[in-house]
């Protein structure tokens, strides 16, 4: 691919996010906090000559926008990724229409640059998955309507002036990338990717990314791969763990980590069941971008220039 002006030539790949780009869940190890995660992963199999994993534990939308986006761009990728969301529906001051402010921006000044841009959809969170039918239900919604922000700011977010090649913004869903793991995808907590689910949702971004430009498909290998053809580049996954180590996670981990999430997350999760409970309006895709720029919240006007 030409770089455009001003650009090494060179294929760097950043990441922006949150735990799950981190690598949180692509390992087992009990002395391990994170594996690599799914975005070294990518780099490893697209063969990018640089690679800077610039997501952080615990990072909304607004961390990515307002912190990692400015370093991204200083780096002058050629590739970036984005994951990000699971935090936000995570807290009891959600809004999807802030979180597709961020993205917008995010994406918009991106492509500007000249840098084509990976989109990533959230999964449902596993651990809610175990919760009462009405908490499943706000939690499934929330997650939605991320994604539908994910879809709108993708149809959006570029106006055909990025400086040269490049720009250009994919979608890839989580739930369908890493399906094929079936009950190896998940890390013990039910809320990250497990190394066989990293594994998998790299793969699957290469293949979007090689649909969209030839340029991206991985270089020759001369090992055995998969029906993939790249997945001899990366490292055999873990063994999952076993029964009585994700009990002692449970002990350990899961249920401190419940109780402090809780002190922030549960009174706006009650609230987002009594709005349930009065049949609120649902979220619909496509509707984000025009209530918000009917209420003078039009994210095109708040994007950085210059």
């Amino acid at each position: 691919m030409t770089s455009p002006a001003g650009r090494e030539d060179c294929f760097r790949l950043v990441a922006l996010g949150d735990s799950i780009t981190v690598g949180v869940g692509d390992t087992v190890g009990p002395d391990a906090v994170h594996g690599p995660g799914w975005a070294a992963h990518l780099a490893a199999v697209l063969g990018a000559e640089a690679f800077a994993n610039l997501a952080t534990n615990g990072a909304r939308s607004s961390d990515v926008a307002q912190t990692q986006l400015d370093t991204a761009l200083a780096l002058r990728p050629r590739l970036a990724t984005v994951l990000v969301g699971g935090n936000d529906v995570l807290r009891s001051d959600f809004d999807a229409r802030l979180t597709l402010l961020d993205l917008h921006r995010c994406v918009s000044e991106l492509c500007r640059a000249g840098t084509d841009v990976v989109l990533v959809k959230l999964p449902v969170i596993g651990l809610f998955e175990l919760s009462p039918r009405l908490v499943r239900r706000v939690m499934r919604r929330r997650v939605a309507s991320i994604n539908a922000a994910v879809e709108e700011v993708a149809g959006t977010a570029l106006d055909g002036s990025a400086p040269g090649p490049g720009g250009r913004v994919v979608v890839v869903d989580a739930v369908q990338a890493i399906a094929p793991a079936g009950e190896k995808a998940w890390h013990v907590d039910r809320v990250h990717p497990s190394p066989a689910g990293h594994r998998r949702l790299a793969l699957a971004v290469a293949t979007a990314l090689t649909d969209l430009d030839p340029v991206y498909s991985p270089p020759p290998i001369t090992a055995p791969a998969d029906e993939n053809g790249v997945a001899a580049r990366l490292p055999a996954a873990p063994d999952p763990p076993s029964v009585w180590q994700r009990l002692a996670w449970l002990v350990k981990a899961g249920l401190p980590w419940c109780v402090r999430r809780g002190r922030d997350f549960l009174p706006g999760l009650l609230r987002a069941v009594v709005h349930d409970l009065r049949a609120e309006r649902t979220f619909a895709p496509g509707s984000m971008m025009t209530s918000l720029a009917d209420s003078g919240l039009d994210p095109r006007r708040r994007i950085r220039r210059g």
